[in-house]
Parts: structure tokens; sequence; C-alpha cells
């Protein structure tokens, strides 16, 4: 006899597929054009999605002694996108996925040479396609007007103690996205 708990609910008995945060890819398009899919088999970790969703605060109003509440206006309309890189030598011995984005930094701000650059010629895209299982897209990200912010993080600390392998943290600010829900 089927057990009513698992026959009674429609995720399980129709067979819906659990959503995993491990199947999924991001494609980083610099300003300087460079290698996308070298980057892409470097990502390790994405952090801040949630911020495309910017929380709204309640507002009230009083009227004697009963509230009314209504929506107000999101306190930020941007989103902070972290991304943490695992980071290799070529065979030139050039750590690249850190000289990529150490050169798109440069754009917005070269400590060298104290220049500052121009938004038209620091942005960047960023594309994040979630997948099921079966490799099926159902949700794709695209993030506009996307520029690196502080500095590339994770280069500075050495410790003779820990043999892990270095990774880079890089954190985005994205002003404009597009969210595509496939079956919404």
């Amino acid at each position: 006899m089927p057990h009513p708990h698992y026959s009674q609910a429609r995720a399980s008995n129709r067979n819906f597929e659990p959503v995993q945060n491990n199947l999924f890819e991001v494609t980083v398009f610099t300003p300087l054009g460079d290698n996308t899919g070298l980057i892409l088999q470097h990502v390790k970790n994405v952090d801040g999605l949630d911020d495309i969703n910017p929380s709204i605060e309640a507002i009230t109003q009083k009227y004697k002694q009963s509230d009314r509440s209504y929506a107000g206006v999101p306190s930020q309309t941007y989103a902070d996108i972290t991304v943490n890189f695992t980071l290799n030598l070529n065979d030139a011995n050039e750590n690249y996925i850190y000289n990529i984005f150490r050169n798109w930094y440069k754009l917005i701000y070269n400590p060298q040479t104290g220049e500052y650059g121009l938004k038209k010629d620091y942005i960047g895209s960023i594309i994040i396609v979630r997948y099921d299982r079966a490799g099926n897209i159902y949700r794709k990200l695209t993030l506009k007007s996307v520029f690196p912010t502080g500095r590339p993080d994770g280069m500075g600390n050495l410790d003779y103690e820990n043999a892990e392998a270095t990774e880079l943290t890089i954190t985005f600010r994205c002003d404009i996205y597009n969210e595509e829900n496939v079956g919404a």
C-alpha cells in the first residue's frame, strides 16, 4: 500500500526535480574582450543574487489609533554580486585570471598612474544560467552595466602553513538586469 504522505504530494507522485545550486554557468564579458570561456572554467561560486529583488520597506500612516500600511520603494536598485574564481598559472607562468581582472580594475582606476576611467569604457556584462539535471536552462539572468568594485581580493595573504590553492574574489556592481524564467 502506498504511503499517503508520498502519494498525496504532487511533487512526489509527479516526480518533480529539486532545484540544485551546483548546476549553473557564469559567463563574464569584460570590456577588454578577454577569453570568456577561460573565465567561465574558473568560476567556483556566486553570491548576492538575492539583491536583484531588493527588499521593499513598508510605509505606515496613522489615523487615530489605527495604522495603514503601504509598500514603499526599494532602498537600492543595484545588486552587488560576488564571484569566487580558482587560479592557475599558464605555460607562460602567468596568473591569467588575476591578470584579466586586474586589467579590468585598471580601467576604473590605475593606481600606478592615478588615472580614472569613464563608465562607458569600464562596464561589462555577466550572464548566469541555471540548469536542471538534464541540462535544460530554467533561469537566465543577464547582468548589464557591470563593473568590479573594490580590488581583486585573495592575493594579499601568504602563509607557509596553508597549502590550499589560492582563489580570487571579485565583487561586481550591477545596475541593470534582465531575468528570464523558462515556463514562467
